[in-house]
């Protein structure tokens, strides 16, 4: 009788916690190892939300405490390591997520008493937190005789969370920096310092000094500390996949090649090497069921408003973007870019890495087909201030009509969703063809029909032509004008041709979006025989 496999540790971000409760942990510690076997130490690393970055520093603080044990049976456990006892400053950022500073500070005091507490110091909490924080490294390195680990988690948790209150952000940044500053004037006390979060804010605007911080997020030695890579996945989930092939109906190599379509994909360096999001896979393996897990997690709303204000063109959606590893590297709160934050957030990711003298470029595209749903359909929620669940029920609707060829309801249907748009999410001066062509392209791109947007032809390109089962559709859109002439251009330039000889059903519709009510105003279908 086979034994049981281990449980999947959904949730678990304690590392003690996985071990002794018997979970699946994947062995990072080869990776960890060399981080920890030197003197001293002083490294950032940033990754998209549910990647792993708290069992990470759990996993860093089990191994300075000298929990040997917890370590059994892992990469670490016969190295030279030499699992020295430090006192550790364990910092979690992300519970600091409140309206005003003085209540972060007082947050961030707590957490530094409760460390204190574990180890017998009594600390004074009435100074400002940076002060607390130099006063309880000092105390902890003179009663153990042992230099100072901390290591934080999710440091910008207090900027991220008002990133759309700039004056609250850059007060909450500033305290972070006076707070971060005693790393810099606190070195020779400190043995290993380690923090983590989702954005790359410049050095200058918050870890102010620390010139010798190692940032890790784009090194290659490091682009698999976090996320599964695909020998990882097959040989610790081997179980899981068996299970997953008999529950629908796949074989091993069918079953494997779906879940890197939905769940494989990310790579943060010039290194090859892609990983799964482990949060999405364990999902997939929890439910036994391909969806968008990560749809589920939210979005910041941060993003989806950055993103509706710059209001891209509907290609950005499509093709790859080019950038520089310079732009990719940091940026300041006062002007935070698209396109880094959306690799920061795990929206976009490496496809091609190029590198010419002294320069590298990269191709970033989306990771997987989970990713760019995800995006798609908070970017509706976000335009329409709907919550997802309205999202999707609203896209089921839409998909429905489409493969009854409903196309009077359908288009009822597309007015109601722009009618829901509040007037003043988009400002009058982007109401212009880009604004109706992303939002038509973002509901149909939502459904599970292929869309192929400014589709080329011999005397032309067609706004958006998308394929249903039985018919094709294309679109052709006009900005206060008329749905006649809008149609009449599909014919004269011949659009429909490059279909004609499909065995589908052809439909050429002609629409007229009208900046004054920012609606649909009329359409024309006509069926191509």
């Amino acid at each position: 009788m086979s034994a049981k496999p281990k449980d999947l540790p959904i949730g678990i971000q304690t590392f003690e916690n996985l071990i002794q409760g018997n979970y699946i942990y994947v062995d990072k510690t080869k990776h960890l190892y060399e981080l920890v076997k030197g003197e001293q130490g002083v490294y950032f690393l940033s990754r998209p939300r549910r990647f792993g970055k708290s069992l990470l520093v759990s996993t860093l603080s089990s191994i300075f405490k000298g929990d040997k044990e917890l370590f059994k049976n892992l990469w670490i456990y016969d190295s030279d390591y030499t699992w020295e006892k430090h006192p550790v400053i364990k910092l979690s950022m992300a519970n600091s997520q409140v309206g005003e500073t003085d209540t972060m500070e007082t947050r961030i005091k707590i957490q530094l008493n409760y460390i204190a507490e574990e180890y017998g110091i009594e600390l004074d909490l009435k100074p400002y937190v940076d002060i607390v924080f130099t006063d309880l490294i000092h105390k902890l390195h003179q009663k153990t005789g042992m230099k100072v680990v901390v290591l934080v988690d999710e440091y910008d948790g207090p900027i991220i969370n008002h990133i759309n209150d700039i004056p609250k952000a850059n007060e909450n940044r500033d305290l972070l920096r006076n707070f971060y500053k005693v790393l810099k004037d606190e070195d020779a006390s400190l043995r290993f310092v380690f923090l983590t979060g989702v954005s790359k804010f410049a050095k200058t605007s918050i870890f102010s000094g620390l010139n010798n911080l190692k940032i890790l997020t784009m090194d290659q030695k490091y682009s698999a500390l976090l996320g599964y890579t695909q020998e990882e996945l097959e040989y610790y989930f081997q179980d899981y996949i068996k299970d997953l092939c008999t529950e629908r109906s796949l074989s091993q190599k069918q079953a494997i090649m779906k879940i890197k379509r939905w769940y494989n994909g990310y790579r943060f360096s010039e290194d090859k090497t892609k990983v799964y999001n482990p949060f999405s896979t364990m999902l997939m393996f929890s439910e036994l069921k391909f969806k968008n897990y990560w749809f589920a997690t939210g979005t910041p709303t941060f993003l989806i408003n950055l993103i509706k204000k710059e209001n891209p063109d509907i290609e950005n959606f499509e093709k790859e973007v080019n950038i520089s590893e310079f732009e990719l590297d940091s940026y300041d709160l006062e002007s935070i870019p698209v396109i880094p934050l959306m690799f920061d957030t795990g929206y976009l990711t490496i496809k091609e890495a190029k590198c010419r003298a002294d320069m590298t470029s990269f191709s970033l595209t989306y990771p997987n087909n989970e990713v760019k749903i995800a995006l798609i359909h908070n970017l509706l929620a976000g335009y329409s201030e709907e919550n997802s669940a309205n999202v999707s029920s609203f896209v089921i609707a839409l998909s429905d009509m489409i493969l009854e060829n409903d196309l009077e309801s359908f288009m009822s249907k597309l007015k109601s969703y722009f009618a829901s748009i509040p007037y003043d999410i988009v400002p009058k001066r982007n109401l212009d063809e880009k604004y109706f062509q992303l939002i038509f392209y973002l509901l149909m791109r939502s459904t599970s029909f292929n869309v192929n947007i400014e589709d080329r032809t011999s005397d032309g390109r067609i706004d958006l032509v998308l394929e249903a089962d039985d018919n094709i559709y294309l679109f052709e859109f006009k900005i206060d004008s008329s749905a006649e002439v809008a149609l009449k251009q599909i014919k004269d330039k011949g659009y429909y041709e490059k279909y004609s000889n499909i065995p589908k059903k052809l439909f050429l519709i002609g629409i007229n979006f009208d900046t004054k009510t920012r609606n649909i105003s009329e359409y024309l279908v006509e069926e191509y025989n």
